[in-house]
């Protein structure tokens, strides 16, 4: 840069830019390396979709894999533009197969743990990626898989593929969580203590026996025992008798638990038992909640299906870190080192725990692992050597365990503390003695404790001479682990960082849309009067975008409910654009009964509606509907218009809903004013009604007048009625039929099977008050209209009945609606009266009150 241009030296200048393996490397944690990639695309009916395959390697799993990108955008410029889409673990059945069939020649297919192979694609010339060719990548896959599962490689199951759950079918938030585990992974201390011992048949529950000197040796109270019995019933009778073998085994625990460290509450988390071969897990009482176990058992030996040799084990989920336990009594018998070496590698190989996830895991996916038992090496001394009690190094030079080890044809990486302790095997019972039966065999170190695993410090190791029941000594190991366990606080920071990031990468890839307004405010909406809002959303992505309000899961099946109705209900955005989304809101008869519904159910605030906005392949939008209805008289029962001490329209929508939800049978008065006020009105205009009572139907076009009408009689207005006496009989028909329940209800059923107009009374007087003053002050007029102005009787009955006998278990049939019409003429039929008092005479006002 030239002199005197006053230009920061640094401004302008690139930071180096990242390779590809670079950015693929950021999507796997610290210990999991990319080796090399491979651009391979696929295609999904019509879709061509490009893509990475990847050969990444675990350290902590000793195992590698193939893992499946496919490609948000090219180039490729961060690690949020590739979504993992398939793992191929490289095990023993894992498979990569050329094609040369089809058109398309350039074809291959991966599979692995027997899953339907996937079939890819490679283009014939690379881009500048950093790919390898796929013939270097055919070659390399091969070679690996082939020196991997040669004959002198350990087999599938003792390696560890787990890792590789952190990568299938996992959202992508598990995976940053993974990612970024140091940042909120803390190590908490807890005492293991293990404890072994081959009782020889021996039972130990006797009181006066002590396990205390073998079960309580730690200073601090151990938060987890896992201990372990061999040989704690061999005979084939004993065996074959559950009940017996369960019997011993309570007494055992029952023991084991009388003797642990004083001075803590300790329960049995879970006992196995193969034959002889016991495992139970003991640990404090609080920690019990917090642990997920599982066990599972092989069998080996004479016996097999019995298992009077084998291995019981458990698997301990806690916190953060999974933790399994092995029993085992392998095969006895100083020659038989070969054999005990396959036993180790049967339990091994067949130790599965179920119910940890998709996948059954293995002894090695744990991260701290405690093989103890019998496992029954002896000391192969040379002829005349002589070792005093003391000689531990010199005896152990000669242990078949050690020299096994070193060799790596048992228990690879696992390891053993130092030994200070004489052999545990084999001694006179009741003595200190060793072996002086005929046979007199050696002394050796059979029973033992190994571990595996990082973040494991042994804090003792030894036996316990005091304890002289069994030919065999107990031993007994105390461990310090520190269990990877979650910071709750710092976890939940990450987590809410992780959720941000996922979320904007989400939003920056998908198809997207923004609503200028999510809650629709409607302020106060009448009934019968129609309200409108408007509201844009617009397109914010570079590529156009679809959207449809979501039909939801209800009754109606419907993207709204009925009071609303939205338009458009779907549409096109180009890239920058935008559309008006009008809402008009208009609660009419056909939809105020569910409103009304709605209100009594909704426990708080009741929203008119919510609203899913739909973006394909992207995220929906909710948009909230609110505002408050204005209580009218139209929906309300007559109970409820009951309780009311002024007009509807000074009541707030919770005040109505609270008279809604009211059972009681109080009442300020004997009918609703707005009843009474509608049938004055038409008594005094009776000379105009003919005809106005004719036919009715809810769901017609309210007359112009109606609102007025609404008006004068939510206020009980003392001006003049607004209207004419065919809007008043619309009035009066919508008062009786809107209400959720018809005026006859409960009864209608038994009222429509009467036999007489009697009858029928008897049941009427069964109604509540409200109901049964309306019903009757009704019948009362309309007798009137009939007699003095000659209308016709039947199309009253007809309109009337099916109004007040309305019923949600009938169908609208032609014998009901007779029926219901039969019914109404019982009542409204003119009788020959001497003294003519059937007449309606008009109600005051004053009578209304109770």
């Amino acid at each position: 840069m030239e002199s005197g241009n006053n230009v920061d030296p640094t401004a302008g200048v690139a930071s180096p830019e990242k390779s590809t393996i670079d950015i693929i490397q950021q999507r796997f944690k610290a210990d999991e390396h990319v080796h090399l990639i491979f651009e391979a695309y696929q295609i999904r009916g019509q879709e061509h979709s490009e893509g990475l395959l990847t050969l990444v390697s675990s350290e902590s799993g000793g195992t590698y894999a193939i893992i499946s990108f496919s490609l948000l955008r090219t180039p490729l410029t961060a690690s949020n533009e590739l979504k993992i889409n398939n793992v191929f673990a490289i095990n023993g059945s894992f498979k990569l197969t050329t094609e040369t069939t089809g058109i398309v020649t350039n074809q291959f297919n991966l599979s692995t743990d027997n899953d339907r192979p996937s079939k890819y694609y490679y283009h014939p010339i690379r881009t500048e990626m950093e790919s390898v060719d796929f013939n270097e990548f055919y070659a390399k896959i091969n070679s690996y898989k082939s020196s991997m599962w040669n004959a002198d490689m350990p087999s599938e199951t003792t390696l560890n593929f787990r890792w590789l759950d952190d990568y299938r079918e996992i959202g992508e938030v598990k995976q940053e969580l993974k990612k970024r585990e140091s940042q909120y992974i803390v190590y908490k201390d807890f005492t293991v203590y293990c404890a072994t011992w081959n009782v020889n048949n021996q039972p130990c529950w006797d009181s006066s026996i002590s396990l205390r000197p073998w079960l309580a040796r730690s200073d601090k109270a151990p938060d987890i025992y896992v201990i372990g019995l061999q040989e704690m019933e061999t005979t084939k009778k004993a065996i074959l008798n559950a009940t017996q073998m369960e019997m011993i085994q309570a007494q055992w625990i029952r023991k084991m638990l009388e003797n642990v460290h004083e001075g803590v509450e300790y329960e049995e988390l879970r006992s196995v038992r193969l034959a002889g071969i016991l495992l139970t897990v003991i640990v404090r009482k609080q920690l019990r909640p917090h642990i997920h176990c599982r066990v599972c058992w092989v069998a080996r030996g004479v016996f097999k299906t019995l298992g009077n040799k084998g291995g019981v084990a458990a698997s301990l989920q806690l916190n953060e870190a999974n933790i399994c336990f092995i029993n085992s009594h392998l095969a006895a018998h100083m020659g038989n080192v070969m054999i005990r070496n396959e036993d180790y590698k049967a339990i091994e190989e067949g130790t599965r725990f179920d119910g940890f996830g998709p996948h059954p895991i293995t002894i090695s996916d744990h991260d701290h692992i405690f093989w103890l038992g019998d496992l029954n090496y002896r000391i192969q001394e040379p002829p005349g050597l002589q070792c005093d009690a003391e000689s531990y190094e010199l005896r152990l030079q000669y242990d078949q365990l050690r020299k096994e080890m070193s060799q790596g044809r048992c228990f690879k990486g696992y390891t053993e503390g130092e030994i200070k302790f004489l052999p545990t095997y084999k001694y006179d019972v009741g003595t200190d003695t060793y072996d002086t039966s005929e046979k007199q065999r050696a002394p050796a170190y059979c029973d033992r404790v190994l571990w595996k695993g990082k973040r494991i410090e042994q804090l003792l190791y030894n036996s316990v001479m005091e304890i002289r029941e069994s030919d065999h000594k107990p031993v007994f190991a105390i461990f310090r682990v520190k269990i990877k366990t979650r910071d709750e606080a710092k976890y939940k920071r990450i987590q809410e960082e992780v959720l941000k990031a996922v979320d904007k990468r989400e939003n920056d890839n998908q198809p997207q849309i923004t609503a200028e307004r999510t809650v629709i405010e409607f302020g106060l909406v009448r009934f019968n009067e129609p309200s409108v809002r408007d509201f844009n959303v617009y397109n914010n992505c570079p590529q156009q975008v679809d959207f449809e309000f979501k039909v939801k899961d209800s009754p109606l099946n419907d993207i709204c409910e009925k009071w609303l109705n939205v338009d458009p209900r779907s549409d096109s955005l180009m890239i920058d654009s935008a559309r008006s989304i009008r809402l008009r809101m208009m609660i009419d008869p056909s939809s105020i009964t569910g409103l009304l519904k709605k209100i009594c159910n909704t426990s708080g605030k009741c929203d008119f509606d919510i609203l899913i906005l739909h973006v394909r392949s992207g995220r929906d939008i909710f948009i909230t509907v609110t505002g408050e209805y204005q209580p009218s008289c139209f929906g309300l029962s007559m109970e409820t218009m009951c309780r009311t001490d002024r007009p509807i329209s000074e009541y707030k929508q919770d005040q109505v809903k609270q008279m809604m939800l009211d059972v009681s049978p109080e009442y300020r008065v004997t009918m609703p004013r707005e009843f009474f006020l509608l049938i004055d009105y038409l008594h005094k205009h009776g000379d105009e009604l003919k005809g106005i009572f004719q036919s009715y139907d809810r769901r017609r076009q309210l007359s112009s007048h109606f609102n007025a009408v609404r008006d004068w009689l939510d206020t009980w207005s003392e001006d003049e009625f607004p209207g004419t006496p065919q809007t008043a009989a619309e009035a009066l028909l919508l008062f009786l039929d809107l209400p959720e329940e018809a005026l006859l209800e409960p009864l209608v059923e038994d009222l429509l099977v009467s036999r007489s107009k009697s009858e029928a009374m008897e049941l009427i007087h069964m109604l509540s008050a409200p109901k049964r003053n309306v019903f009757m002050h009704l019948c009362m007029f309309l007798r009137e209209v009939i007699e003095r102005y000659d209308y016709e009787l039947s199309s009253v009955a007809a309109v009337f009945g099916r109004i007040l006998l309305r019923s949600s278990k009938r169908s609208l049939t032609i014998d009901y609606q007779n029926s219901c019409s039969d019914f109404m003429r019982r009542f409204i039929e003119s009788e020959d009266t001497a003294a003519g008092g059937n007449g309606y005479g008009g109600v005051t006002g004053a009578s209304l009150q109770t």
